[in-house]
């Protein structure tokens, strides 16, 4: 007989792995479980025997309380362990399986974590968290057309969710649309205040916008955020050298490198920018502080040579 609640396979690409997860018929008002059952393929944690002595949990819900509580204190495998768990207790549980997904999609098994996200919207199309981990996921693969199809969605459902609104200002920043960009990250810190990281990308967004007194506030605020944000300083660094603040740019470069490698790739930017004659004085400066950059900064400073027509190409 055929189980009723057995979901429809998904997709071709994914048919085969869910032939393994999408099998038998529950009563979760009857079951008790201990162990992992028929859905142990979307666990991938370490082994399941240790978490053997664990209490027996009653109900979907109860599992996912535990889960929740073991992945707020760090436990991972436990959290993946009790999620799946509820699975056992509540075939297709679409919270539990959005919360799979995110552990999956955290530790870049993107194969699980799409399995679980698309289950998860089959069983509830509004389900937030799916809806946002899939858009991420489809950010990161280049999809940019279905992430933002399912961020938009999730960011209508619920407008506080600032994952989605970060990923969608990326996406906007790739489109040359930097105003909705700023927008989405504006949106993103009202949920995530004082993120060097939602920080860091405002800042680039203004960057590519031509804004670069906004970008280096944006920066800036990022690292008093967080002082050790190495991308922040090297964006910082990128749009002191394009507005000709050398000194600057090499400063920042040089709160995550070491010295002569800061004259160094300043001397770069600059050079690819056409300031070919401060790129030449940064390359020196990157020679006389270190016999062991001499080879690469000589080599840019050959280059800056061939740009002026002072030197033939090899």
């Amino acid at each position: 007989m055929t189980c009723p609640n057995t979901p429809p396979s998904l997709r071709r690409a994914t048919a085969l792995a869910l032939t393994a997860i999408l099998v038998g018929c529950t009563t979760p008002a009857a079951k008790v479980t201990t162990g992992l059952g028929q859905h142990n393929a979307l666990y991938d944690g370490k082994s399941a025997v240790a978490f053997s002595t664990q209490l027996p949990v009653t109900s979907a819900t109860e599992a996912i309380q535990r889960g929740d509580l073991a992945v707020s204190s760090g436990d991972m495998d436990k959290g993946l362990f009790e999620y799946v768990r509820a699975l056992d207790l509540e075939e297709g549980n679409p919270q539990a399986l959005a919360k799979i997904g995110q552990i999956h999609f955290i530790r870049g098994n993107q194969r699980l974590a799409e399995i679980a996200f698309r289950w998860s919207l089959q069983k509830d199309p509004r389900n937030q968290g799916a809806l946002t981990g899939l858009g991420i996921l489809l950010l990161k693969r280049r999809d940019y057309a279905q992430a933002k199809q399912h961020l938009e969605q999730a960011v209508r459902i619920d407008d506080r969710l600032w994952h989605a609104h970060n990923a969608l200002g990326i996406i906007a920043d790739l489109e040359h649309d930097y105003a909705n960009a700023q927008h989405h990250y504006g949106q993103a810190l009202a949920g995530a205040p004082g993120s060097a990281s939602l920080l860091n990308n405002l800042g680039y967004s203004r960057y590519l916008a031509g804004n670069a007194k906004g970008a280096i506030a944006a920066f800036r605020e990022a690292l008093l955020a967080d002082p050790n944000y190495p991308l922040a300083w090297r964006n910082l660094a990128l749009v002191y050298t394009r507005e000709g603040r050398y000194t600057d740019a090499v400063d920042a470069l040089a709160k995550v490198q070491d010295l002569p490698k800061a004259y160094n790739d300043v001397g770069y930017l600059a050079m690819i920018g056409g300031k070919l004659d401060n790129a030449e004085g940064l390359f020196d400066e990157a020679k006389r502080l270190s016999a062991d950059f001499y080879t690469l900064a000589d080599t840019n400073q050959r280059r800056v040579a061939i740009m002026q027509g002072r030197a033939a190409a090899p």
